[in-house]
């Protein structure tokens, strides 16, 4: 998980019975040291035979100490590497990857990081359908061209997210022996279109992302040798361009998730509000009513929306309820 982090110190790959080895005695002390706090090892496909790290989902909320000098002491480790929230470590010239988890997230978390890079994978049907799915679950993003104004969760229970995608969860859960199994079981999926897994297709941050990842690799070879898979009609099999969500997906996604409609309703309504008093209150109109620029402009904006928000509350309520004219004389009042 956190990739070639361990990079001053000498690490090997380690063969399955050393491996099961490490995962015991390193799960076994942490489970000791930490016992209110819920662990596992994030699996991989069963017949995988040689491993470079390991990793650990941790739940960490309830944590306070220093968890990079409690690695340091109790594995005596000569190489940590933090990024975000996942802590890489050299151990018996091993990497292991202990990567922190919010406690609501941890059941997604762990079924989003199992099985290789089969998350990821999937991840672009959802990315097509227009939804974000990630270790945190499944999201709608709010977007108005390229401004994000929101975000809503759809769900973190596996079964609903799955079946979102046309995928069999009690197969997910049931695990899978081999890297082709996984490949099998997300072109299993109705809305499985082999072409926006092509690098060509993919924007450019993934390209570079993706390329380093032996599993996704491995897919667009395997890709390559198979007939009869699905190919559903996207109008465009790009990722160019960000998710755009079709029509018959966010009804989709109101069947799937019956409070999402109700929450996305409510953010549109906010967000209408919002364009409203964008185009009732800004720069330019301030500029426009009392001459000021640069700094002064600045600096008087800040002070009117502190200013509005003592006198009205809701001062984002306020200029929406209030005529052009009467916030151009509230406006000059201040000045």
């Amino acid at each position: 998980m956190g990739g070639q982090a361990i990079k001053n110190t000498p690490v090997r790959r380690y063969q399955l019975a050393e491996y099961e080895q490490l995962k015991a005695e390193v799960l076994t002390q942490l489970q000791a040291d930490f016992p209110e706090c819920r662990m596992a090892a994030i699996p991989a496909y069963r017949s995988k035979t040689s491993f470079g790290d390991l990793d650990i989902l941790f739940e960490t909320p309830s944590l306070a100490i220093d968890l990079k000098a409690y690695l340091q002491e109790r594995f005596q480790s000569p190489e940590i590497v933090r990024n975000s929230h996942v802590f890489s470590f050299a151990y018996r010239e091993f990497q292991v990857d202990l990567i922190g988890s919010s406690s609501e997230d941890f059941e997604i978390s762990l079924h989003y990081f199992s099985w290789n890079d089969l998350g990821n994978i999937i991840g672009r049907l959802y990315h097509k359908m227009g939804f974000k799915y990630g270790h945190d679950g499944l999201h709608f993003l709010f977007k108005a061209d390229n401004y994000q104004f929101g975000e809503i969760c759809l769900s973190k229970e596996i079964h609903p997210i799955l079946a979102f995608a046309d995928l069999d969860a009690e197969r997910f859960l049931a695990g899978f022996d081999t890297l082709e199994d996984i490949f099998r079981y997300a072109a299993s999926s109705s809305f499985f279109n082999k072409d926006i897994y092509l690098f060509e297709n993919r924007n450019h941050a993934s390209r570079i992302r993706d390329r380093k990842r032996p599993t996704y690799n491995a897919l667009l070879q395997w890709l390559e040798t198979q007939a009869n898979l699905p190919a559903y009609p996207w109008a465009s099999v790009k990722e160019q361009g960000g998710r755009q969500t079709q029509t018959i997906f966010l009804e989709r996604a109101f069947e799937f998730f019956p409070e999402f409609q109700t929450s996305y309703l409510k953010m549109q309504q906010a967000f209408e509000v919002w364009q409203t008093v964008r185009e009732k209150f800004n720069g330019r109109l301030v500029q426009t009513w009392t001459g000021l620029e640069n700094q002064a402009l600045g600096q008087l904006m800040q002070q009117l929306k502190a200013q509005g928000s003592n006198e009205f509350g809701d001062f984002q309520q306020w200029i929406y309820t209030q005529p052009h004219a009467e916030i151009e004389r509230w406006v000059k009042a201040q000045v």
